[in-house]
């Protein structure tokens, strides 16, 4: 038996990158640069991108990667089809 059967992959939770930004950082940066190119306001789509690029590593370093996640699932809303057997994010206790 090979010994390359049984290895466990370090590499199984990392993030879906687009280019070299996570999936988050890309729709944070392209977002803003796309509408301010489309309304003719380059500049400051650009300027919106780069704030965004900033303040969203400077939130990865203090609070960790998946924090952003967590935040994301409280206080947005969900599609109401996903995940129909949990409670909604703003149910705080669940008594049956």
């Amino acid at each position: 038996m090979s010994l390359q059967q049984h290895v466990i992959l370090n590499h199984v939770d990392t993030p879906v990158r687009f280019l070299f930004w996570t999936k988050e950082e890309a729709l944070l940066i392209l977002a803003p640069f796309m509408l301010g190119s489309t309304l003719d306001f380059v500049l400051f789509g650009l300027s919106v991108s780069l704030t965004n690029f900033y303040l969203i590593r400077l939130y990865k370093r203090y609070f960790g990667k998946g924090q952003l996640q967590a935040v994301r699932y409280w206080f947005f809303p969900q599609s109401p089809n996903r995940l129909s057997s949990f409670p909604l994010s703003y149910i705080r206790e669940f008594i049956r």
